[in-house]
């Protein structure tokens, strides 16, 4: 080639500018921002029309984000908001978003947003020149409509077909929602870090507050986080984050949001941040991982990120009292070897569990185990089914003299042997009544009115009263069923205590009132049931004999924790083989408690002898007297039907067809008493609502363990 000729080709090579220099452009990048001005005009030409020509349904389904269910008790108060550990999203209205939330993030954000369409050209071209020229997607244009498009509609890949979506469906939204519809939508669905989506989740992540509560300098940082959360990240990069708040400081003034004067204020201090933590609120722990249990068998394992709202029966103010008593007294206890407790209460006339205590927190040996549904034999409190199965079928009275001396049965012991009966005193009272044998929880007189009533009867009663872990065959049962060898979970012997609090009416315990979905459809709603399982007279005559102190005195005496002050109460308690378990369960016409302390691991309590009344008593008497505080004495009226004989200043109350006798159940007879007559009731009748509600599902273990329990 000619040198003339190579001169010419590179002086013209030297008068263009080289394709990788900043600034150069070459066909390709002048093409580029062509094509943009082209799309920009047809957006302007097209997305009107397009707009109207569309209908709502053309938009693709919305995208499901993860929602954090949240626990609600009565007064729906927040009990807990469930969430996976590192992601959080808790959508509010925006009446429950602060104004200077709101001012903050459209200043920032799209401050033509109350006004101006949902595109803006001079934003699309300004950033797309930008982006060509610069080889990058750095330059953002996306107005806030569309950036809740791209949010619950798009994947964002930056393309030029993705903007054009963005753009359309920015529009459509525009069409049908108003614009605090999608300001909501926004604020509740952008990502804030942290593992925050959403306004509500950020408040509590970065300053412990609601949305409602963020104050100006709070809200002006928060709204600086969107372009990058994480980046920005005022845990780690306070510096960039307050450098970012001074932009949004800036707008709100130039905007008219904020004076001069009060942009110094804000920019003068860091607002303080609160512990980051995204912990899930957990105010009754116990509690919500029973309703936890319920959600994961109705609605599958991922119920934590559905948004659901779960409308609970639970009181939580006194939950918590509960449980800082069930602490309290574990602690009190903690050198007779009593580690955990549990606390269960009821409303008996609705079956609605109020109080959940599991355990005596997690710090306490095994306090990760829910002992108020745990199995634990329930010892003497199970013969409450026992006795009123003997008097429904008539083979005993209150007063049928009853023989408690020594007595062993030839099986029914371990390994199949003798089974040997021991009252828990190690003495013995010789002949006496019914009521008194149960108010002292005599172990002899137990077991022979369980022989003379029949195990099958007893069980058959028990079931009927909602203790359903029983399930095994009649057959599997020995005579230590009576001393409550058997274990039951805490919460079945409330909700069969409330049995006899209603009459004789079984109300099936349960805490899930109603579960709505994220749109407010209602998902479950609670239905009623009663079923009369004891006639009112059977109840009311247990009722009589399980509140009077004067049948406790033999083992008990005359002050006891199972006096409530300034209430009438039925009570009985029990204690398992070895000092295992202490249990109670009581109750008046409005309330239920149950509680139970010992050992997760097993180990007996020790320290002079735990029983029912020395450890749960005490316990259950502090709880019921907290909870019923200012309210009214009440007590049963006595149903018709029933005869009466006053005995020794005391009113004793028969079934049709029976009445004193000088009969004694094991054997010999004393003096006979006068016949019974019609004497009304000395108590104020009351008139309990008897609604009834659905049991919720309840674990069934088999039963295991033979025992000689005390009382």
């Amino acid at each position: 080639m000619p040198e003339t000729n190579k001169r010419r080709r590179a002086s013209a090579h030297a008068g263009r500018p080289r394709r990788d220099q900043p600034g150069a452009l070459d066909w390709r990048q002048l093409l580029a921002i062509a094509a943009l001005l082209v799309l920009a005009a047809a957006v302007v030409l097209t997305v009107p029309t397009t707009a109207l020509a569309r209908a709502y349904s053309s938009l693709p389904p919305p995208r499901q984000l993860p929602t954090d269910t949240v626990v609600y008790g009565q007064g729906n108060q927040v009990v807990a908001d469930l969430h996976p550990p590192g992601t959080s999203r808790i959508p509010v209205p925006l009446a429950q978003i602060a104004p200077v939330m709101r001012q903050a993030v459209v200043a920032i954000e799209d401050h033509s947003f109350w006004t101006a369409p949902s595109f803006d050209v001079g934003r699309i071209v300004e950033a797309g020149i930008f982006d060509v020229l610069h080889r990058s997607a750095a330059q953002g244009a996306s107005t806030i409509p569309e950036q809740v498009a791209k949010l619950l509609y798009l994947t964002d890949n930056k393309s030029i077909t993705y903007k054009v979506k963005e753009i359309l469906f920015g529009n459509e939204l525009t069409s049908h929602l108003s614009k605090s519809q999608i300001l909501d939508d926004y604020l509740n669905d952008v990502y804030f870090g942290q593992g925050a989506t959403g306004i509500q989740a950020a408040a509590e992540t970065y300053f412990g507050v609601s949305a409602a509560q963020l104050n100006v300098e709070q809200a002006t940082l928060l709204a600086g986080l969107l372009p990058a959360p994480s980046y920005l990240d005022p845990f780690d990069n306070m510096s960039g984050a307050r450098l970012r708040q001074q932009a949004v400081v800036a707008a709100m003034v130039k905007y008219g949001d904020l004076s001069a004067a009060a942009a110094r204020t804000v920019l003068a201090t860091a607002p303080q941040l609160g512990s980051g933590s995204e912990a899930p609120v957990n105010n009754a722990p116990y509690f919500v991982d029973a309703v936890g249990s319920w959600l994961q068998q109705r609605y599958g394992p991922s119920y934590g990120t559905m948004g659901l709202r779960v409308y609970t029966s639970l009181n939580l103010a006194l939950n918590q009292k509960a449980q800082a008593l069930v602490t309290a007294d574990i602690a009190a206890h903690r050198a007779m070897h009593m580690t955990d407790g549990a606390l269960v209460a009821e409303n008996p006339v609705t079956g609605d569990i109020e109080v959940w205590v599991g355990g005596a927190g997690a710090s306490a040996p095994g306090g990760q185990i829910d002992m108020a549904a745990q199995p634990r034999q329930p010892g003497s409190t199970f013969k409450l089914f026992t006795y009123s199965t003997a008097i429904a079928d008539r083979k005993v009275t209150m007063t049928t003299p009853v023989r408690d001396s020594p007595y062993s049965l030839p099986t029914g012991g371990p390994g199949g042997g003798p089974f040997v009966v021991h009252d828990y005193e190690g003495t013995y009272a010789g002949v006496v009544p019914i009521q008194v044998a149960l108010g002292n929880s005599l172990n002899v007189p137990a077991v022979r009115v369980e022989l003379a009533t029949g195990i099958p009867q007893i069980l058959a009663t028990a079931r009927g009263m909602g203790v359903t872990t029983l399930s095994g065959p009649a057959s599997s049962y020995g005579p230590s069923m009576t001393l409550g060898a058997y274990p039951v979970p805490l919460w079945e012997m409330a909700q069969a205590g409330s049995v006899f609090a209603t009459g004789g009416v079984l109300h099936p315990a349960h805490f899930v009132q109603q579960v709505q979905n994220q749109q407010g459809q209602v998902l479950f709603q609670a239905q009623t049931s009663a079923t009369q399982v004891l006639t009112p007279q059977v109840a009311y005559i247990m009722n009589t004999m399980l509140s009077r102190n004067s049948n406790r005195l033999i083992a008990f005496g005359p002050s006891t924790p199972l006096v409530l002050a300034g209430h009438t109460a039925a009570v009985k308690t029990g204690t398992s083989n070895n000092y295992l378990d202490n249990l109670a369960v009581g109750w008046t016409p409005t309330l239920v408690g149950a509680d139970w302390v010992g050992n997760t691991n097993d180990s007996p309590m020790y320290g002079g002898g735990l029983n029912g009344i020395s450890g749960s008593a005490s316990l259950w008497n502090q709880f019921m007297e907290a909870a019923l505080a200012g309210a009214p004495n009440q007590w049963y009226a006595e149903p018709p039907g029933l005869t009466s004989h006053s005995q020794n200043g005391e009113i004793n109350y028969y079934l049709p067809g029976t009445g004193p006798t000088s009969q004694v159940l094991g054997g010999g007879s004393t003096a006979p008493s006068p016949a019974p007559t019609t004497t009304p009731t000395p108590y104020p009748a009351i008139s309990p609502e008897t609604t009834p509600t659905p049991s919720v599902p309840a674990p069934t273990p088999s039963p295991t363990g033979v025992a000689t329990p005390s009382p």
